[in-house]
């Protein structure tokens, strides 16, 4: 491949800006020669120069890369997508064509991790559960058994990056943290200073906040997160999922806030997107609903930008690149 990488660049122009601000723009156009510049796939398909493509340069609502579009693009040899999961963007016919794919997603699990940080330092000081109490009991409650933020025990399920870079953030609380993966060596949870639980039940036993990072594959891991499992959380124990909605029994979880009201949920995500105006999640007291923010927004996405520019460098320098993603890899993956 030579040094000098033909790109197409597939992001809408509000995208692009948070993506790639004026002077990364200018960087990367100094590193590859961008010569389609595209608003969506549609206009990628009928690009006059779209055989000449080496390099695809996508990110969120980029259509699927179906074998109809790849052979619009028969240079194809490398897609960098500046988003986190390229599940919906890949297709069997990318990895039998050989393409390199790269994924931003280290760059978007930053925020993810940040966001769920300062959701348990929030849920161990009981900020959830007492601000709605002052405003409906327009009084101050006791501060008596608000568990602090320190040495509590924080339950991660699943431990790929998001948890892993959550890890790394709750040893500022001193946190006794641990996470259920049976997909993850021994060796990962030592390196991360993490005990590992026997079985998922443990966790759910044993955190006073436990957070979700299990990715949603088809088959697999829909509702993971049960009824019963959910009925074993510590009293005044604070559920978050940041993951995907589908991996937890919705139904069942309402059924047990409903019962217990000393539990709290903070849900990012749900199986359903938007809810429906019927939904109870939304009358619930003892749920906070945040739509999608912990991903990152606004100027938080330069860092995807970053990542992409990044990995063009050593793509057209002739090295390999530090965040491809494999068929293999993509099956433990959101």
């Amino acid at each position: 491949m030579s040094s000098r990488l033909r790109a197409a660049v597939v992001l809408g122009p509000a995208l692009r800006n948070e993506v790639f601000g004026p002077a990364q723009w200018e960087e990367l156009a100094g590193l590859v020669d961008v010569v389609a510049d595209c608003h969506d796939g549609q206009a990628l398909a009928l690009h006059p120069r779209r055989a000449e493509i080496d390099v695809l340069i996508t990110s969120w609502g980029m259509p699927r890369l179906t074998e109809d579009l790849l052979r619009e693009l028969p240079s194809l040899r490398v897609v960098v997508h500046a988003a986190g999961s390229v599940r919906k963007i890949v297709s069997d016919a990318v990895w039998a064509r050989g393409i390199v794919v790269v994924s931003a997603a280290d760059a978007n699990n930053e925020p993810v991790a940040e966001y769920v940080y300062a959701q348990t330092v929030l849920a161990l000081k009981d900020v959830h559960r007492r601000s709605h109490r002052i405003k409906s009991e327009t009084g101050l409650p006791p501060l008596e058994h608000i568990p602090g933020i320190y040495r509590q025990t924080v339950g991660l399920i699943s431990f790929g990056s998001v948890a892993r870079k959550t890890a790394a953030l709750l040893r500022r609380l001193e946190a006794d943290v641990i996470a259920w993966d049976p997909f993850v060596t021994d060796e990962v949870f030592r390196a991360a200073q993490v005990e590992r639980a026997a079985g998922i039940d443990e966790l759910f036993r044993r955190a006073q906040v436990l957070s979700v990072h299990t990715p949603l594959i088809p088959g697999r891991t829909e509702r993971l997160i049960t009824e019963d499992l959910l009925r074993l959380l510590p009293r005044d124990a604070t559920l978050i999922n940041t993951a995907r909605g589908a991996v937890l029994d919705e139904d069942g979880l309402i059924r047990v806030l409903q019962e217990r009201p000393d539990l709290y949920a903070v849900l990012d995500v749900t199986t359903v997107e938007p809810l429906p105006a019927s939904s109870l999640l939304y009358a619930l007291p003892n749920v906070m609903l945040t739509g999608h923010v912990a991903g990152t927004v606004g100027g938080e996405r330069r860092g995807m930008g970053r990542l992409v520019i990044a990995e063009l460098r050593r793509i057209s320098g002739g090295s390999a690149p530090l965040h491809s993603v494999s068929s293999h890899a993509l099956l433990l993956r959101a």
